[in-house]
């Protein structure tokens, strides 16, 4: 059961890993923007007022430096996830970026998304054996023994 749970957990990390790197890719080549996302957030009743000003203020100024930061940041953990290379924190930063979706109140598949970055920091101890590192010290003890 415990080896079930933990191919559980690898899928999980390598879905969450593919989903974001897709997200963060589309957005890198599709021509994302924030220009108009901010009356948007500005103007929508679900979002928390805190939100609204800290987008006005902090993002909105520097739009051409988030839409670049954005899509390149979601590429780095994905691919960071794929690989299982600092896995822990591409997942903490997966969990930011999918509570600063919700709180854009764009509800897509975040929660689903969230749900599994918190599953992959959560059982940190069933991933450690599955990430790339581990994987190649793995094969070159074999090669020299």
């Amino acid at each position: 059961m415990k080896k079930v749970f933990q191919f559980l957990c690898l899928i999980v990390r390598l879905m969450s890993g593919l989903m974001i790197f897709i997200q963060g890719y589309e957005k890198f080549t599709g021509g994302f923007s924030l220009t108009g996302l901010t009356h948007v957030i500005t103007q929508n009743e679900d979002s928390p007022m805190w939100y609204k000003l800290m987008f006005e203020y902090m993002i909105e100024p520097y739009t051409t430096l988030w839409e670049w930061v954005i899509p390149l940041g979601e590429m780095m953990i994905g691919i960071a996830l794929v690989i299982g290379f600092l896995q822990k924190y591409a997942a903490l930063f997966g969990i930011f970026i999918m509570i600063n979706y919700i709180l854009a109140d764009m509800i897509f598949t975040y929660p689903i998304q969230l749900l599994g970055f918190i599953m992959i920091v959560l059982n940190m101890d069933k991933l450690r054996n599955l990430s790339a590192y581990a994987i190649y010290n793995m094969f070159m003890k074999k090669e020299a023994g």
